[in-house]
Parts: C-alpha cells; structure tokens; sequence
C-alpha cells in the first residue's frame, strides 16, 4: 500500500524551483560570483525552446482527446528538459553546494513563510504512516534534500528526485540508474517528465514489493498525468476546478469532481488541502 505524492504545487502551495535557484544564486554571490545574468539566460532558452515545441507538435491541444495522445506529447517533453539541464549544469549555479545546504535552505524558507506547505500536508502524511502506508514524494525537483528540508525530514516518508552533484551537474535518482539485465550500464537518467515519474514510481513499487498493492497518487501538473491515470486512486491538487491539469484530463475523457463529489467508482478527484481528504479511502483491510 502506497501513497506518491507530487513535491512542486502539490505539497506545496506554489513551485518552489525559482526559489531554490534564488538560493543557490546567494550563495554563489557571496562567494563572489554573480551568476543572475548567465541564469536569467536559461530560464529565457527554457521558455523559448518550450513554447517552440509545444507550438510546433503536430497535433494541437484540441485535437488530443485521448489519453495515449497526450501521453505521446508529454513524453516528447523529453528533449526540450534534457536540453534545459544540460544549460543548468554548463552555468555552474549549483557548483560546490552540499545536500546539508540544500536540505537547510529548504527547512529555512519553509520556517520564514517564503514557501509554503499546503494546510494539512503534515497531518495527512503523519497519519497515513501511522495506519501502515508507504509513503513517497516524488518530484521532478533539482534537489531531493531540498525536499527533505522542507518536508520536515519526516521519518517514514522516502523522496525520489533529482540531486545535485559537487560540480554542480544534476543527476537523476539511484531508482532510474540501475544497472541492465545483461549487466551494461544504463543511459545516466533524469527525473523530467511524466514518463520518468512514471518509471520511477512502478520501480520503486517493484523494489519495496509493493508492485501488487493498491497505489495513491497526488499531483498537480501534467508531469503528473501518467502516475495519475496508472493509479488505483488519484487526487489532483488544485486552488480551482480549472486547472491546467484538471482542464487537460476533463480533455481527454476522465472525469474529475472535486473529492465531496466523488462517486465510489471515481478514480480522480480535485482537492486543494490535506484536511478534505476522506480518511475511510486509506483504511488498510
């Protein structure tokens, strides 16, 4: 029995990235190297080569109505993620940061209000371990220990995402770098897309021999899509019923009521707090 939770938005209140790279980029300035020129230059390349690719599919948003469709769109996100951490890693923002730091900074803004966690996050998590369920974050983030930081470094709870290595490059999670069958190397992956939570989760599931046991999902974007429609329940973390992911699962044919109007033969529901969640949906028989 597991529960994967989304850490950007889902956890969270609002994206968190900006606010780590405005961490990172304190440090570096206190060291004496101004790197807010060369970062607000791939943050710009990010938003230009994602607009291009999202203008240049071949199939508009409306002409995909059926889930292997924009499967097939997301998973072709691939190429314009990979490209963006191969600029984050050449600028070097991250470059002598250790995971205490990160896992500090974290616990830091959380304790200060600058990032906020969702009401009843804690609460929520605390008690589903309590009943037994395994708990996950699992989050396309550059930081897991920035994660653990301002997750409260809960026991129990195992985060999944990227790290920062000491050159300042990110790696994906030990979960998606296994070693093949035939014992050759994998290609080194990155946790960017849906298909890589996707991955990662049913790896991990694998792993903990729970591949056979009822899964939960939360999540608030289209990274989230794919862990959401493979779960046995999913929740949609959302401020309003016209989210984008909302909107884009309503397009595709599933139906998302908010969680007071689930039916029992519902799959998806939207919440925007821990505290509405129905707690007779997680008892363990």
């Amino acid at each position: 029995m597991s529960i994967f939770l989304d850490f950007d938005g889902t956890i969270t209140a609002k994206d968190t990235v900006g606010e780590l790279a405005n961490f990172a980029l304190r440090v570096r300035a206190d060291e004496g190297v101004d790197l807010q020129a060369e970062w607000d230059a791939v943050v710009s390349a990010y938003v230009e080569d994602h607009s291009a690719h999202v203008d240049g599919y071949h199939l508009p948003p409306h002409a995909r109505r059926l889930p292997d469709q924009e499967v097939e769109f997301l998973r072709h996100m691939k190429t314009v993620e990979t490209r963006s951490l191969g600029r984050i890693n050449d600028c070097r923002l991250f470059r002598g940061i250790s995971a205490a730091a990160f896992r500090k900074a974290g616990r830091d803004l959380v304790e200060k209000g600058t990032v906020k966690l969702r009401p009843g996050f804690g609460r929520f998590v605390d008690e589903m371990i309590e009943r037994g369920w395994r708990v996950y974050i699992l989050s396309v983030n550059w930081s897991a220990a920035f994660i653990e930081g301002a997750c409260g470094e809960r026991p129990g709870v195992t985060v999944i995402a990227n790290e920062v290595c000491g050159d300042g490059s990110i790696a994906g999670p030990a979960v998606l770098n296994s070693v093949r069958g035939n014992g050759a190397a994998a290609e080194p992956r990155n946790l960017t897309n849906s298909r890589d939570k996707l991955d990662a989760m049913e790896a991990m599931r694998h792993a903990d021999g729970l591949a056979a046991k009822p899964v939960v999902y939360f999540g608030d974007s289209t990274t989230d899509l794919e862990c959401l429609l493979a779960a046995d329940l999913g929740f949609i973390v959302a401020d309003r019923d016209e989210s984008t992911l909302v909107k884009t699962l309503r397009r595709i044919g599933k139906e998302v009521p908010h969680v007071r109007d689930q039916s029992a033969t519902s799959t998806l529901a939207w919440v925007s707090n821990y505290d509405d969640i129905p707690r007779d949906k997680f008892i363990l028989s």
